[in-house]
């Protein structure tokens, strides 16, 4: 159990650290977009090509536009992580908390954990194990498919195709590293007509991670405060 317990929660982790970069993505220039095949799977992308057309917004453009509109967010979630077989590994549930530049992840079950950031550090605090964990924000982010530049604005680099797909649900996009170094063979992010819903990961390996998102009806607006974390005297603090 404890070794599960320990995959889970880096893998964890790595898709938050991912989504932190993504709720933040700037456009870029020279963007690329494609057309995604017919079949509309997870995994299948079709043949990138250069955007060329005059007047039109781009993949990345699009993206930018989506992500640029959440400034303020908060959610209930589900997240499950799936191996390569497609056995379940685990699920879990909490809430997410976004005021740009700050972010709170809630995980609530099966194991109680809370990330933060705070300036430019991220804070992981595991109540059952009573361990505070405190990295520099960029270190934390350092592997994942997107480059933390500022608190606030990241550029999805040439390293990166993006492609945008539209149904009745809404649009998603797919982010694809053009390096075999990447943590991650396609990242997807869908919205609907007005939020962000879900954000799957799929790695080189196959293990698949799936995040729902089902947002909350607020009647106060977010604050600083919200964002806090206090951890009970006497918790192991690693790093800082």
């Amino acid at each position: 159990m404890a070794a599960v317990k320990y995959l889970s929660r880096n893998a964890i982790n790595v898709v938050i650290f991912s989504a932190i970069s993504s709720f933040a993505l700037a456009a870029a220039p020279d963007a690329v977009s494609g057309a995604a095949d017919a079949s509309g799977e997870f995994g299948t992308l079709g043949e990138e090509a250069a955007f060329r057309a005059t007047g039109a917004m781009s993949a990345r453009e699009h993206l930018a536009e989506r992500l640029a509109a959440i400034a303020e967010f908060a959610a209930t979630f589900t997240q499950e992580i799936q191996g390569a077989q497609g056995q379940v590994l685990e699920r879990s549930s909490g809430h997410v908390l976004l005021l740009r530049p700050m972010f709170k992840w809630v995980v609530d079950e099966p194991y109680p954990q809370i990330i933060v950031t705070e300036g430019d550090v991220l804070k992981v605090y595991d109540p059952d194990l009573e361990q505070l964990t405190i990295r520099p924000l960029a270190d934390a982010l350092v592997d994942t498919p997107i480059s933390l530049l500022t608190q606030e604005n990241v550029v999805l680099g040439d390293t990166f195709g993006v492609i945008r797909m539209t149904d009745a649900q809404g649009e998603s996009f797919v982010i694809t590293p053009r390096s075999e170094d990447s943590l991650y063979a396609e990242i997807r992010l869908r919205f609907s007509a007005h939020s962000l819903t879900s954000l799957e990961i799929l790695d080189h390996l196959g293990q698949f991670t799936e995040i729902r998102f089902e947002v909350e009806p607020r009647t106060t607006v977010l604050q600083s405060s919200d964002f806090s974390l206090e951890v009970p005297p006497g918790t192991d603090v690693i790093g800082g």
